[in-house]
Formats: structure tokens, C-alpha cells, sequence
């Protein structure tokens, strides 16, 4: 009998991923219940008598956040000119940015997601890295340590080919010495529900160079994976796991639903309609047609003497539309976002300050997120330099992702380039700054050393002599 792996990934029983990893969930059931919550949020399940998601706010939220994170978002490894490993990293990076959007989607849906680097093939014929998204409700933690640190994780990835479905699951584990322990075992199974029967490998081209079980022989601090974490306290029971970015809201999102269910009854119950006596509905032998039944309604026998009467009750949508605005406002007050994101901002009865502090929340939001970003970013580059030393891939030169890695963010969020450059002028002006520095800032360039200054004044400043009298 096979064992139930994948059931262990979707229903997190602690007993299933015991014997499916050798060793029980460390999540606790609370929070099991609210990542599968936030995954059925998000995709606008729960759809009852009681309860209408078409609002998809789950979704709706987690759009309007990435699309605020990277609306002016660049990246850029400032040495992929002057050396070897700078031009590797800037492919690892690119690799990197083309998985953003899903990678921050997934942070925001679940709390946390890991980017496992793949090798894969780069333009100049060298071999890089790619990263493979790994989801929180496909992962089970095995373990941690007392900072909160996952030292052990349950995976699955899914694949299909020749109408078979295979799932891959791989246990990864540290230990004391740093040292990576990694297991891969394949099932295959046509029902894509069941993991079905163990299978090599071999069977699939990808996984055919994986080994059963292998340890790496250096570590590279921690599991291998690059981590992306919500920067919020655990709101559900407290623990170390991460929390989705609509955690909070979760009670608010099902009032929403119910309200939205509650508001299509209204408008089902006083549609316009008449009417009749009930023989005027019943099909006639021939074949003759009837009246609508959506339009007419049938009487009863008992008032059968009544004739045709309109039937239009008053629609009460209005105090289904204030407490709607009523939860989307408190939506955004608890994650910190604009008003008029997901409310409607003309109706606030607020004064225009009051309303333009709003603002100021969802900027301070915003730059939560990017640097939780940014922080990924560097942790994901100094993992696939570490990796890329072990495999051979890149060389053994020092490179530290701090010095080397230039992101921004665009105007109006963590600060407005064109006032800064203001700024920079005005120095330079009354020579307080030199002339390069501001030039350095503008096209995020090094500037701390004078060949750095003097690779400027070449590239940008090659008129300074001739305009010089004394020259």
C-alpha cells in the first residue's frame, strides 16, 4: 500500500506527514486550518448558501500590494562589466526578477514561500540559476530551530507526461555541522488526487540525475532554500510561522461574502414581476407556448379569481451597501493600505488630512514589503554563490551581495529620486559635494574610490578640460 504523502501535504494531519517524512508537522492545527483558509480565500472557494466570494477581496488585495512593491521597481549587480562572477550573478538575478511577481504572491497568500535554485543553462554557455517556487501549503516543517529557523521541510512538486501524474517529494534537513541532507522520492499514480505507486527517477528526464539521498559535502547555511517571509508577528496562534497579508482581515473578507450573498438575494427577491392566475402557466396539449416563468408567478387555486398584478417591492440595497464600505474600510485600516483601495473614498466622512494619512500607512506598508524583498534578494544571490562554488559553477572570489547589488524603487515610496538629485545640485552648487558623487547617485554608480570617481569623470565628465580657462 502506498504511502499517503500527498494526502500529508493537503489535509497537514500531523500523523499522515509523519509517515509520509518520518517526522510529524511542527505546525500547529490553528495555523494548518488558516493557510488552507487563506489558499481557499485567495481562490475564491467557500462559495455557499450563506456565502458569495465573488468580491475575491483575498485577491484583490494581494494584486493591488505587488503591483504597489514593483510599480517602479530595478535591479542591477554593479560589477557585471568588470568581472566574471558579477556577469554569472547578473544572470542569477535576472532569473531571479523574471519570479518576482509569483514569488511576492505567494509570500502575501501564505506567509511565506522559498525560492529553491535549479541550475540552468545561461546564454554565455555557463550553468546558473533558476528559481523554483516552493508554496507554504505545499511544504510541511519538519522542524526548527529555538530562533525560529526551519532546519527541516516536507516537499512536493508535480509533474505529467504520457497521461500520468507524478509527484515528486524531497526531505531536506540540516544538521549540527551545517551540512544538507537531501531525499527524493518519485510516485506515479493516473489520479492526480493519489500519489499512487513508487517509480524510479529515471522515469522522468528532470529528475533522472537526482540522487535518492545525498548530503552535501559543505554547508550553505541552512536548507538551501532562500526563504521570503511576511514582516508581521503571527496574528492565529503566535508561532514562529509567517502569516498571510490578509491574516487579520479574515473574519472582515467572510462578512464581506456574506453581505455580497445577502445584497444578490435582495436583488433576486425584488425583481420586477406578475402575477397570474396558475392555469395561465400550464403548457397547453398543442404545444402552444407558455409565459416566462422568471416574469409570471403562479397564484394559488384559492385566488385564481384575481387577474395579472405587477409585483415590484422596494429594493433595499443601500444598508447593504454601507456596511459593505463599512468592511472595506476597516479592510484597509488593519493592512495598513490607502483609502479608496478597495473602499469607495468619496464616501468617507473623514476631513481631507484624515484621508491623506491613509496614505502615509500604505507607504509605510509598502516599504515593509520591499525590504523584505530586498533582504530575499540578498539571501538568494549569496546562496547561489555558495552553491555555485560547490557545484563548480562560478568561481571561488569574494562577493558580497550588500556592496554589489543596486535595487530601487521609483518615486513616492521609499524616496523621490528627482528631490534627491534637487538636493545633490544644490551641494554641488555651493561645493559641498563633488560633482561625481551626484553623477554616481543619479546612474547608481561606485563612487568610493578614485578610480571609481575617475571611471565617471571619463564616461560622463570628458568636456571638464576644455572648459577649463587655465588648461
Amino acid at each position: 500500500m502506498p504511502i499517503p504523502i500527498l494526502q500529508a501535504l493537503t489535509d497537514k494531519s500531523a500523523a499522515n506527514t509523519a509517515e509520509a517524512f518520518g517526522a510529524p508537522d511542527t505546525t500547529t492545527p490553528a495555523m494548518r486550518a488558516a493557510i488552507l483558509g487563506w489558499r481557499a480565500a485567495y481562490f475564491g472557494e467557500g462559495a455557499d448558501k450563506e456565502h458569495d466570494p465573488c468580491m475575491r477581496m483575498a485577491y484583490t488585495i494581494v494584486q493591488k500590494l505587488q503591483k504597489g512593491v514593483f510599480a517602479e521597481y530595478r535591479s542591477d549587480i554593479l560589477d557585471k562589466d568588470k568581472s566574471e562572477k558579477g556577469s554569472w550573478m547578473d544572470a542569477n538575478l535576472s532569473a531571479l526578477d523574471a519570479a518576482r511577481g509569483e514569488l511576492l504572491q505567494w509570500m502575501l497568500i501564505g506567509g511565506e514561500c522559498w525560492a529553491k535554485p535549479v541550475p540552468r543553462r545561461l546564454p554565455h554557455g555557463k550553468t546558473g540559476f533558476a528559481p523554483r517556487v516552493i508554496r507554504r501549503h505545499e511544504a510541511a516543517i519538519l522542524g526548527r530551530a529555538a530562533d525560529g529557523t526551519v532546519t527541516a521541510i516536507g516537499t512536493a512538486e508535480h509533474a505529467v507526461q504520457g497521461g500520468r501524474y507524478y509527484t515528486l517529494f524531497e526531505k531536506r534537513a540540516v544538521d549540527g555541522n551545517g551540512r544538507v541532507t537531501i531525499e527524493n522520492r518519485l510516485y506515479r499514480s493516473y489520479d492526480k488526487h493519489t500519489p499512487g505507486v513508487p517509480a524510479p527517477l529515471t522515469e522522468l528526464a528532470q529528475y533522472a540525475a537526482l540522487p535518492t539521498r545525498c548530503t552535501w559535502t559543505k554547508p550553505v547555511g541552512g536548507l538551501g532554500l532562500a526563504a521570503l517571509r511576511m514582516p508581521a508577528a503571527n496574528c492565529v496562534d503566535g508561532s514562529a510561522d509567517a502569516v498571510s497579508v490578509y491574516a487579520p482581515a479574515m473574519g472582515l473578507i467572510e462578512r464581506i461574502d456574506r453581505n455580497e450573498k445577502q445584497l444578490c438575494e435582495e436583488f433576486e427577491l425584488a425583481r420586477h414581476r406578475i402575477t397570474v392566475p396558475e392555469e395561465m402557466l400550464k403548457r397547453r396539449a398543442d404545444g402552444g407556448r407558455a409565459l416566462r416563468d422568471s416574469v409570471f408567478v403562479a397564484l394559488e387555486d384559492g385566488r385564481q379569481e384575481l387577474g395579472p398584478q405587477a409585483f415590484s417591492p422596494a429594493l433595499r440595497d443601500e444598508p447593504y451597501e454601507r456596511r459593505a464600505q463599512h468592511y472595506l474600510r476597516a479592510v484597509e485600516n488593519l493592512l495598513g493600505m490607502k483609502r479608496g483601495m478597495l473602499s469607495n473614498a468619496a464616501e468617507v466622512e473623514k476631513t481631507a488630512f484624515e484621508i491623506a494619512s491613509t496614505a502615509g500607512d500604505y507607504n509605510l506598508s509598502l516599504i515593509d514589503l520591499q525590504r523584505a524583498w530586498y533582504d530575499f534578494v540578498r539571501g538568494y544571490l549569496a546562496l547561489c554563490d555558495r552553491l555555485g562554488q560547490m557545484y563548480g559553477y562560478c568561481g571561488e572570489s569574494a562577493w558580497d551581495a550588500s556592496e554589489k547589488l543596486a535595487v530601487t524603487w521609483g518615486n513616492g515610496v521609499l524616496y523621490d529620486p528627482d528631490k534627491e538629485l534637487e538636493t545633490d545640485l544644490r551641494l554641488a552648487s555651493a561645493q559641498l559635494l563633488r560633482p561625481e558623487i551626484v553623477l554616481a547617485r543619479r546612474f547608481d554608480l561606485p563612487w568610493e574610490s578614485e578610480d571609481d570617481l575617475a571611471a565617471i569623470r571619463a564616461k560622463y565628465m570628458p568636456a571638464l578640460e576644455s572648459l577649463d580657462p587655465e588648461a
